[in-house]
């Protein structure tokens, strides 16, 4: 439009030059006004133009708009113009937004009750679990009582039974209490773990003293199934808590014993550049199949028992379960590596400790190598239970005396001129009463203090709840799961009286 304006413009120029003579007055005026004209024509030209442009851009703006809406989650609704070509573009558009709203809409729906259902399900999950826990608990206390007394009554019977053929019957029965006391001892490490009672307390541990601790406990069992058990000396330490490490090492050799039949197990150490420390088992057993390797750390799952040793503690599939849950709380990595008919090696990475550069050099003390001569005070609200101490700290030569409860338990105390040698309660007593509290009246019965007292002093609890075991922890008093084994009870006996008897003779740094 512009060019045709320009051509105009020429042309009007030429005839008026042609008409008019050069120079005269006429022909500039007519050229002024001619000028004029083109300039207002020019304007009306771009103003036109402007306006057409604007009116064919601003559809295609507001599509490009809408659908940058649309790809932002937005929902976008056009106008729709008159055109054809435009319209259907337009009404594609808003269909479009339309369709992908109801999607959306659809799916946010959809998400909410899923989310709902999830939650509900998690909550249900997590209720059962409580509860199997709180189950678990109960059962662990309750069934564990009257075992705890079997246990006592059987080693008794065996104590003073001379007869092979009776000797034989006890020995059967002690080996069906030792399978009622494994499957127990399952159950309680799991509902310990499951509940939260059980808590690691790191510290920079000698592995040579665990490892002597796990060789005594299964040395004469190796050597009675013509097995080797070789636990290599070292000077290494390692951060662990070492109750948990001690149990899950006692575990794990525990196993490799039970499924070997020829060779042995070995248990050594390497130190790795990493700074960690690897602690192998290694066994000449049947091995593991590779289906088998992952999942024999879940609950409750078994390998075929077939080959087992001693058929009568098959378990329920919890060892290795709590091998793990215990490694997990000391910051121990367990790995396995297993070729059937060949053996296995478990593996257990730790972090390196520093060796204690504290003097453990003490003044010579009488320690008792038996019990017998002990004066013993036990408190347990079962009578089963007290016949059973009764009964066997009787056959150990002990003096002892038996109460039910805080009343009685200081009433005994009125025939020995000095406080006894040793108090065993049970934690949990009838009318409330906690077995700490019995220790801590007895203690102030002859003008102590529960944390040093003038005597040794031992718990005995199938409990599993964690405010019971903090008060344990809190009163720094050691403590046995039922049901303990004789063994374990004797030396948990001289061990609590030798450190009383050690503390005694430890000098005091006094202020002054």
């Amino acid at each position: 439009m512009a060019l045709t304006a320009l051509a105009l413009f020429g042309l009007l120029a030429w005839e008026t030059i042609r008409l008019f003579p050069s120079g005269s007055p006429e022909l500039s005026g007519t050229l002024l006004r001619n000028a004029a004209l083109l300039l207002v024509a020019l304007l009306i030209v771009s103003a036109s133009g402007w306006l057409i442009a604007s009116r064919a851009i601003k559809p295609i703006a507001e599509l490009t708009e809408a659908i940058e809406r649309i790809g932002h989650g937005e929902q976008a609704r056009l106008e729709i113009d008159r055109g054809e070509i435009l319209g259907r573009l337009q009404r594609g558009v808003n269909e479009a937004s339309q369709a992908l709203a109801r999607s959306r809409n659809r799916m946010q729906s959809e998400l909410g009750r899923t989310s709902v259902e999830l939650a509900d399900k998690n909550a249900r999950l997590e209720a059962a679990s409580q509860s199997r826990a709180r189950f678990l608990a109960a059962a662990s206390h309750d069934l564990r009582q009257p075992l705890y007394a079997l246990t006592l009554f059987s080693s008794a019977l065996r104590a003073g039974e001379n007869d092979p053929a009776k000797l034989t019957r006890v020995l059967h029965i002690e080996e069906c209490v030792a399978s009622l006391d494994h499957l127990f001892s399952e159950l309680l490490d799991l509902s310990r773990l499951e509940t939260g009672a059980v808590h690691a307390s790191m510290a920079d541990v000698r592995l040579d003293e665990v490892f002597d601790e796990v060789s005594r406990n299964f040395r004469m069992l190796a050597e009675s199934r013509g097995l080797r058990l070789i636990v290599r000396k070292t000077d290494v330490w390692v951060r662990a808590d070492r109750t948990m490490l001690t149990r899950i090492l006692n575990n794990l050799v525990s196993n490799a014993l039970r499924y070997t039949d020829e060779g042995g197990v070995l248990v050594g150490v390497r130190q790795q550049r990493s700074g960690q420390v690897r602690i192998d088992i290694w066994d000449t057993g049947h091995g593991i199949a590779p289906e088998h390797q992952q999942r024999v750390f879940e609950e409750f799952y078994q390998v075929s028992h077939e080959h087992a040793r001693g058929g009568r503690q098959r378990g329920l599939g919890l060892g290795l379960s709590t091998v793990r849950k215990l490694a997990e709380l000391i910051d121990c990595r367990i790995s396995l590596a297993s070729t059937p008919k060949h053996g296995t090696v478990m593996s257990l990475s730790l972090a390196r400790g520093a060796p204690s550069t504290q003097a453990h050099a003490r003044d010579a003390v009488d320690i008792p190598l038996d019990v017998s001569g002990l004066r013993v005070l036990v408190v347990d609200d079962e009578v089963s239970i007290l016949e059973g101490l009764r009964a066997l700290l009787a056959e150990w030569g002990c003096e002892i005396r038996a109460a039910e409860n805080q009343s009685d338990a200081l009433d005994a105390l009125a025939g020995w001129a000095q406080a006894p040698d040793l108090v065993i309660s049970d934690l949990r007593l009838r009318e409330g009463r906690s077995g700490v509290e019995v220790l801590r009246a007895i203690a102030g019965h002859y003008g102590q203090d529960l944390q040093q007292p003038g005597f040794a002093r031992l718990l005995v609890t199938g409990e599993t709840r964690g405010d019971r075991l903090g008060e344990i922890a809190a009163s720094r008093i050691p403590v046995l799961f039922k049901p303990v084994s004789p063994q374990k009870l004797r030396e948990a006996m001289l061990a609590a009286v030798f450190a009383c008897r050690t503390r005694r003779f430890e000098p005091r740094n006094d202020a002054r």
